[in-house]
């Protein structure tokens, strides 16, 4: 809000400014003098707030000293103008003032592109230089059919007159471009200072062509209104630094805002396309015998589009890989456990469900529980136990087929879900024999086992006329488990519910019973019976 109430005041300054050269009674030396005049102080007065901006800006401060040494530029030939206006001298051209002149572009070209800094990747940089050339092309068309194309046409012999007389639009040029950059990547809170900063480099640009075309028809008086174009220039350059110095005043933090970019910045570099265009149309219209230029120009902005959108559909594809990317492992991290790597109760629970929906749903469930894991914390550390964690893992996966799950369900609690029911008891004792032996944690020789409660869940009840092993010789009478026909999704959470309790119950007999050792549950699972109520008893047998 301060920098639109400075821009508001340096319109008012502007509009006095003009009032003034329109007071009755003047003449025309007056009239002069109050233009040169006003143009020094307007110039003058930038400067000077642009270099109090560097003095309390700390994120742009060379950026402001730059605009301040190339606006001190132009009020140094603005001086050696006014010293041959005011005494009468014609100006020549080229003179000394020009120097100071096309200092301005140069030094704020420089300022600007600090503001602008360096972008972090290859295609920010691409899609950088590209809404540069496309600002800067169509800049230049519209300058080429307001007055660089007169001067061109008008060039005589002399070609440091002709030269200096199309820098100054190419300098404007330049400049809109980097201004209009810096709006469209410029931070939340700096964009109201960049919006008034380009209005007043925007209106320095139209005052140097309004100026090149009186000078081209030798029609141009420094008492023109042409004149006011400046001042009301340089007033809000001062009033964009004015309005920059009360931000950093503030100590505002919306700098942190990185990515906040409006839908009108982000077709900022599409807006002097659109003007572009309907200037080479209407030069077209008046001047059809000569549409070479034109035609040229307008097919060079055309491909710098076309490259630019062909940019940002393979920025959009890579953000989309990026975006399934994260996605996948956002997923990944929400289904497994990140210390260990291996799925998470979630997961597990899911997969567990699926298994029991299939039509021939046989499965063994192992509950895995370390015994006297805390010990090791203790005596250790809780690094060197999660560590060991990680060490477990990896033996538990060794001991189960790809197609097998094992899942960290929390703290040292492990379980295993198995395709093939027949598997558990020769896996539950791999597992025990495994975790034997001795784990190495940081140098030091660790010993800890693994207490392993078994369950199994059948498709269809063990025919008793085949003949059993000595693992079914020792499994009590089965308690048939599966609620009819498996499809209510509650009744068959309940049956996962039940293989995890009795696979639980056989891991707490193995650590009651010793532990190192693993218990199958007398109640192996098949479908066609009612689930058991809660807490009652399971006949459990060793493995």
């Amino acid at each position: 809000m301060r920098t639109w109430f400075c821009a508001a005041l340096a319109g008012v300054l502007g509009l006095l400014f003009v009032g003034s050269l329109r007071l009755p009674g003047l003449g025309d030396e007056a009239i002069t003098l109050i233009s040169n005049l006003g143009q020094l102080a307007a110039v003058t007065a930038a400067s000077v707030l642009c270099w109090v901006a560097s003095r309390s800006d700390d994120r742009h401060p060379r950026a402001w000293r730059w605009l301040s040494l190339g606006v001190g530029a132009w009020a140094a030939g603005q001086v050696v103008w006014t010293c041959y206006e005011v005494t009468g001298t014609e100006v020549p051209f080229p003179s000394l003032s020009d120097v100071g002149f096309l200092i301005f572009p140069i030094a704020s070209g420089v300022g600007l592109l600090l503001w602008l800094g360096s972008q972090s990747t290859l295609a920010a940089r691409a899609r950088d230089v590209l809404d540069g050339a496309i600002i800067a092309l169509s800049l230049l068309v519209l300058s080429w059919v307001t007055s660089l194309g007169s001067v061109v046409a008008e060039g005589g012999s002399d070609w440091l007159s002709t030269g200096l007389s199309m820098a100054y639009p190419i300098g404007d040029v330049i400049l809109g471009t980097l201004v209009l950059l810096a709006v469209a990547r410029g931070r939340r809170e700096e964009r109201d200072v960049l919006v008034v900063l380009a209005l007043g480099l925007g209106a320095l640009a139209l005052a140097d062509s309004a100026y090149l075309y009186l000078v081209s028809i030798g029609s141009y008086t420094s008492a023109d209104v042409v004149s006011s174009g400046w001042v009301f220039g340089f007033l809000l350059v001062g009033a964009a630094a004015l309005g920059q110095h009360g931000i950093a005043r503030r100590g505002s933090t919306a700098y942190a805002d990185e990515h906040d970019q409006s839908l009108v910045a982000a077709a900022l570099p599409y807006l002097p396309f659109g003007a572009a265009g309907i200037a080479v149309a209407l030069d077209l219209v008046r001047t059809p015998e000569d549409p070479l230029v034109d035609v040229l120009l307008a097919a060079s902005l055309v491909v710098f589009v076309l490259a630019r959108q062909f940019l940002a559909m393979a920025e959009n594809r890579r953000l989309f890989v990026e975006l399934g990317r994260a996605h996948d492992l956002l997923e990944h991290q929400a289904l497994h456990d990140h210390l260990t790597g291996l799925p998470n109760r979630a997961l597990f629970t899911d997969r567990l469900d699926h298994a029991l929906q299939r039509p021939t749903a046989e499965l063994g469930l192992l509950f895995c529980d370390l015994d006297d894991f805390k010990q090791v914390n203790d005596v250790h550390g809780h690094d060197a136990g999660d560590l060991l964690l990680q060490l477990v893992a990896e033996r538990l996966l060794g001991c189960v087929r790809g197609e097998d799950t094992v899942a960290r369900l929390g703290g040292d609690e492990f379980a295993m879900l198995l395709d093939n029911p027949n598997d558990a008891e020769r896996i539950a004792t791999r597992v025990v024999e495994q975790m034997r032996r001795p784990f190495f944690l940081g140098g030091h020789e660790v010993k800890v086992t693994m207490s392993v409660g078994v369950t199994q869940h059948w498709a269809t009840p063990p025919p008793t006329s085949q003949p059993r092993n000595r693992a079914e010789d020792r499994l009590a009478v089965p308690v048939l488990l599966t609620p009819p026909d498996d499809s209510v999704g509650s009744e068959r959470g309940a049956v996962a519910h039940w293989l995890l309790r009795t696979a639980d119950q056989a891991m707490y007999t193995a650590k009651t019973s010793g532990k190192a050792r693993a218990v199958l549950s007398g109640s192996p699972t098949v479908p066609g019976a009612a689930v058991p109520r809660e807490g009652e008893a399971v006949e459990e047998t060793p493995v």
